[in-house]
């Protein structure tokens, strides 16, 4: 599991959505209430299975050097309230933020989001990052919005869901590639 969550870090610089160290990828063990993620501060080029920590469910470091993601209570608590899910990322991508700096849903206006997304990608709360209170309004988010594994934390960025990390990378290249399609159609008039 740390050489797959290694791994979609580079997905992340691939699909151009994050920045320095901004951003984060963990993924549940199937076989232990356990996951990993991206060490906190470190930059992309330098990830390697070695560098990534084990934490569990509670987000506490069970294995690693250095210190988790600045997230990681917000994944674990994700992770404990919704037992599908294997998977979570979080990014700064420019614009699936600037949907969140708005506080606005992006609208389905795209037969892709209803396949994607079963509908509108919706905005969660505002909450202040390094607690538990982001990974409590994605999941009270997609509680109301069961078919969508994206949300967008307003003034902050998208989190997304799957079945395992592959699954919620994908699913945070598709909401930036929605949220950029979006809103060009805007600028061209509207959807």
């Amino acid at each position: 599991v740390r050489e797959v969550v290694a791994s979609l870090h580079e997905q992340l610089i691939k699909w151009n959505l994050v920045v320095w160290t901004a951003g984060n990828v963990s993924q549940r063990l199937k076989t232990a209430d356990l996951f990993v993620i991206k060490p906190s501060g470190l930059r992309y080029e330098y990830l390697t299975p070695a560098s990534m920590v084990v934490c569990d469910l509670d987000g506490n470091v069970v294995d690693g050097v250095a210190a988790p993601s600045s997230d990681t209570a917000s994944h674990a608590y994700i992770y404990r309230h919704m037992p599908d899910v294997f998977g979570v990322v979080h990014t700064h991508s420019t614009y699936a933020t600037a949907w969140a700096a708005t506080g606005k849903n992006i609208p389905c206006a795209l037969t892709m989001m209803g396949d994607e997304f079963g509908g509108e990608v919706p905005v969660g709360p505002f909450r202040l990052i390094g607690s538990e209170a982001i990974g409590r309004g994605v999941v009270e988010t997609l509680e109301r919005y069961p078919k969508s594994p994206a949300v967008l934390m307003q003034n902050h960025g998208p989190f997304t869901v799957g079945r395992d990390g592959e699954a919620a990378v994908k699913a945070a290249a598709m909401t930036e590639e929605v949220a950029r399609t979006v809103w060009a159609a805007q600028m061209l008039g509207g959807v």
